[in-house]
């Protein structure tokens, strides 16, 4: 039985590690504390109640229709190696590459000089996608972009003013916190929203707010197009606001479509590019996986609506190393052991860090659920962190 908080009596643990390129680096690990799933910070609770429901010792469910939540939870938990192997938003599907192309972020800044939104998509269950966002953002930023929107932002009804998110109300904080999103709580958004702060982008969300969502009637292919409608209004009001601002989007999956689905739905960049007369320059992240070594530029799949997205971006498929993704690695992070005394003897254990002096409301700089006999680690970035666990139990879903 884990006491509801455990100051365990470790002194500071520094790593010297070597990082890619060579050399050595520092990573210090101050002592842990040990605290029960009951003590997590409320905007992160149902997110571990949902991990709480995946059994550690038979992970169902992945790759069907009702795994998507298994999937994303465990992505949220920095447990992508567990989803690879039976998820589609992983499997190569051998796109062709596009002839003439030269470095991918090379060809998207020369393509938003002559715009003024760029759309990218993501997704929800590969962080490397939001690095590479963040990568987008930073060759942006020089072209006089300014603006960053994201799908996953909380945006709050209009007046409601109890619980409004942090990049609202404290913009200026250099990192998010949890209640700011659902996908947010994930360490890699919370990275790419730390990069864009540190940029200088202004944050606004777009995604449509709880009453309209409530107020929507129909089925679910009119509650689509309801929510498609509104998060294409919220961001011309965002342009509206900002005259001449230059605006970065992060939408998950088709919403960056601009051309009709095969079933005649519209979607957010189709819609926006009607309302403000801007053709968006639109990134797919999600059609091509897995089709080379290195990060390229390929050609819209045959069975796609043409002109579906103007480029289309196929990252190399996922490998992992100690249970975290090797993109991290090719980031600059740096693996870093996880103490044996964090490590549990049954159900779950998240283990959390962050930048010395942050509290525990804050998207750590990473998080990983462990179950017990892993061998698994964190990755972390040259740095002072201070860990956390929580632990989760099993607790089986009701039939």
């Amino acid at each position: 039985m884990i006491p509801l908080r455990s100051a365990l009596p470790m002194l500071a643990l520094t790593l010297a590690i070597a990082p890619p390129s060579g050399g050595s680096a520092a990573v210090t690990l101050l002592p842990a504390q040990i605290v029960a799933q009951a003590d997590a910070p409320l905007g992160i609770k149902s997110s571990l109640r949902d991990l709480g429901r995946i059994n550690p010792v038979d992970i169902a469910g992945v790759g069907s229709k009702q795994g998507a939540e298994v999937a994303q939870t465990l992505s949220l938990f920095g447990r992508e190696d567990l989803i690879a192997a039976r998820s589609s938003n992983y499997r190569a599907n051998g796109c062709a590459p596009l002839a003439g192309a030269g470095d991918v972020l090379d060809e998207i800044a020369r393509r938003a000089k002559q715009t003024s939104i760029v759309i990218v998509n993501e997704s929800h269950e590969r962080s490397e996608h939001r690095g590479f966002t963040a990568e987008v953002a930073e060759r942006l930023r020089p072209l006089g972009y300014t603006i960053f929107a994201a799908e996953a932002f909380s945006n709050p009804e209009p007046g409601q003013q109890r619980f409004l998110p942090s990049f609202l109300t404290r913009p200026k904080q250099p990192y998010l916190a949890y209640g700011d999103g659902h996908y947010i709580a994930e360490a890699g958004y919370g990275r790419l929203a730390r990069r864009v702060k540190a940029l200088g982008y202004r944050l606004d969300p777009y995604e449509i707010t709880f009453d309209k969502l409530q107020a929507s009637r129909g089925g679910a292919d009119e509650q689509v197009a309801v929510r498609e409608e509104e998060e294409a209004l919220n961001l011309l009001a965002i342009m509206k606001a900002h005259p001449g601002a230059k605006m970065l989007v992060h939408v998950g999956y088709s919403h960056a479509m601009e051309v009709p689905t095969e079933q005649g739905g519209r979607r957010m960049a189709m819609l926006l590019k009607a309302k403000t007369g801007v053709d968006p320059l639109t990134i797919s992240q999600t059609t091509c996986r897995g089709g080379s070594p290195a990060r390229r530029l390929a050609v819209l799949p045959a069975g796609e609506p043409a002109g579906a997205f103007d480029l289309v971006v196929d990252h190399p498929a996922a490998t992992f190393v100690r249970g975290r993704p090797t993109w991290r690695q090719r980031a600059g992070d740096r693996i870093v052991e996880i103490p044996a005394s964090l490590r549990p003897t049954s159900g779950w254990r998240v283990i959390e860090a962050r930048p010395v002096g942050e509290p525990t409301t804050s998207v750590p700089l990473d998080r990983v659920a462990i179950r017990a006999g892993e061998d698994v680690a964190l990755m972390l970035p040259t740095g002072r962190y201070e860990l956390r666990a929580i632990a989760v139990p099993y607790v089986k879903p009701e039939a």
